[in-house]
């Protein structure tokens, strides 16, 4: 075999390889960039669920504090109307 040809071949099988070595690098550090993609989304996700709560936390405590509104709205209804007098109401 003429010399030039075992060069050939022997540049081409290492173009080859180097492209496979390339290859194989890139889709690994893709793997790794999703990995942290992903990661990333899921603390924005966990922070958007942290915040939802909080805000459930928030509309029950409200309900709360309207009834409690509710229930002083009718003390003083009644403190008024002379039916309740130190804590206690006035049967009618």
């Amino acid at each position: 075999m003429d010399s030039s040809i075992i060069v050939a071949l022997i540049t081409g099988g290492a173009a080859v390889l180097g492209q496979y070595l390339i290859t194989r690098a890139n889709a690994n550090k893709e793997k790794i960039d999703q990995g942290k993609r992903d990661q990333h989304l899921d603390d924005q996700l966990n922070q958007l669920k942290e915040r939802v709560d909080e805000h459930n936390n928030y509309a029950k405590l409200f309900t709360t504090i309207t009834t409690d509104i509710r229930l002083i709205q009718m003390d003083i209804k009644y403190i008024k109307e002379g039916k309740f007098t130190n804590g206690n109401a006035k049967q009618v």
